[in-house]
């Protein structure tokens, strides 16, 4: 008898304890819903999201953050988003997030053009990557706006650095780097620009 009393008490305390546990989790769900919908992002909500792995509301959050250049949570919420969940919806929304995420890190590297290159050569990886997996993805269509904005930028890192090597006397360096923005950037302002550099240097 008192063996069956035990037995009833432990199955009503683990009964207890996981109706305790579904409803923090619900609580957790409506705090989270409650900051996303106000726009806030915060690494509480990060790192809620990430415990109660709700797939939909993470995109959504990570999407706010990145409105707010919060890259790091953006990063965090959706960097290993298809490892953590089993058949998660909108991969490529996913995906898309994260190389817009690296797009903002580039666009914080203004004060340095070596830098920007660098992150510059990281979006680009992205992109490609994006396009090479998602095919069929509807934010194809926003890759080719981003891609021509993100190479003139690029262009112009490159020729502000050509530009420094001619102001310092390095000439040489300065018909590497010009030649390079002439080959690899002719479309763009900068390539344009080095072609003339390099047209006057040929005359001279």
């Amino acid at each position: 008898m008192r063996l069956c009393v035990v037995l009833l008490l432990v199955a009503g305390l683990a009964g207890c304890a996981s109706t305790g546990s579904q409803q923090r989790h619900e609580e957790g769900l409506i705090d989270a819903r409650a900051k996303i919908s106000m726009g806030r992002c915060d690494t509480k909500l990060v790192a809620d999201l990430r415990r109660h792995k709700a797939p939909e509301l993470e995109q959504q959050a990570a999407y706010v953050c990145l409105q707010q250049g919060e890259v790091v949570a953006v990063e965090t919420l959706l960097e290993d988003y298809q490892k953590r969940h089993v058949e998660p919806p909108y991969p490529d929304y996913s995906a898309y997030l994260m190389t817009l995420a690296q797009l903002a890190r580039f666009e914080m590297t203004t004060d340095d053009d070596a830098l920007r290159l660098k992150e510059g050569r990281k979006v680009h990886a992205r992109f490609a990557d994006f396009v090479r997996r998602y095919p069929e993805s509807d934010y194809r269509t926003e890759v080719a706006p981003h891609l021509h904005e993100l190479l003139e930028e690029m262009a112009g890192a490159e020729y502000r650095l050509a530009m420094q090597a001619v102001e310092a006397g390095d000439r040489q360096t300065a018909e590497q780097r010009m030649g390079y923005i002439a080959r690899y950037y002719s479309h763009t302002e900068s390539g344009r620009e080095a072609n003339a550099w390099l047209d006057r240097t040929r005359e001279e």
